[in-house]
C-alpha cells in the first residue's frame, strides 16, 4: 500500500508541475499576442480578431496580416495616388460615394505585383482604407496569388 501512495503522490506533484508550466507558457504567448494585436490596431485603426480576410493564403499569412506586420518595403511609395493624402485622419466609415470612387480609381490602375506595397504605403501615410475598398483590395490580392502572377 505504501508504494501505491508514493506513486500517487509523485503523479499528483508531477501533474501539478506540468500544469503550472503549461499555464505560464501559454500566458506568455497570450500576452505577446495581445500586445502585438493592440500595437497593430493602434497603428492601422483596424480592430483585429485573427485573420478574417476572405482571401487568406496570399503568402504564408493573409494580406491584411502582411500589411499590419509591415513586411512590405519600409519607404512610402506613391503610385500616382497623391490625391488620397487628402483623406488623412478619416475613419473607415467616413467616406462619401465619390471618395470611394477615388480609392477605386487608384486601386484598379495598380499592377497586381504592386498591391501589397501600395497597401503598406497607404498605411505608412496614415490613411485608413474604407472597409469596402479594403475588401476589394484583399480580393484582388488573393486573385493575384491564385493566378500565380
Amino acid at each position: 500500500m505504501k508504494p501505491a501512495i508514493i506513486l500517487l503522490m509523485i503523479l499528483v506533484v508531477g501533474g501539478a508541475i506540468v500544469w503550472i508550466i503549461d499555464k505560464l507558457f501559454y500566458k506568455q504567448q497570450e500576452d505577446a499576442a495581445n500586445e502585438n494585436e493592440s500595437d497593430a490596431s493602434a497603428t492601422t485603426g483596424i480592430a483585429r480578431q485573427g485573420c478574417a480576410d476572405e482571401g487568406c493564403g496570399l503568402r504564408s499569412i493573409c494580406p491584411s496580416e502582411q500589411m499590419l506586420a509591415g513586411e512590405c518595403k519600409q519607404e512610402i511609395i506613391y503610385y500616382d495616388d497623391e490625391e488620397l493624402d487628402n483623406f488623412a485622419g478619416r475613419s473607415e466609415d467616413d467616406y462619401t460615394p465619390e471618395d470611394l470612387e477615388q480609392w477605386r480609381d487608384v486601386l484598379y490602375t495598380l499592377q497586381p505585383a504592386e498591391l501589397l506595397e501600395w497597401g503598406q504605403s497607404i498605411r505608412r501615410r496614415g490613411l485608413i482604407m474604407p472597409q469596402s475598398i479594403r475588401q476589394e483590395f484583399l480580393q484582388l490580392a488573393a486573385e493575384h496569388r491564385s493566378t500565380g502572377q
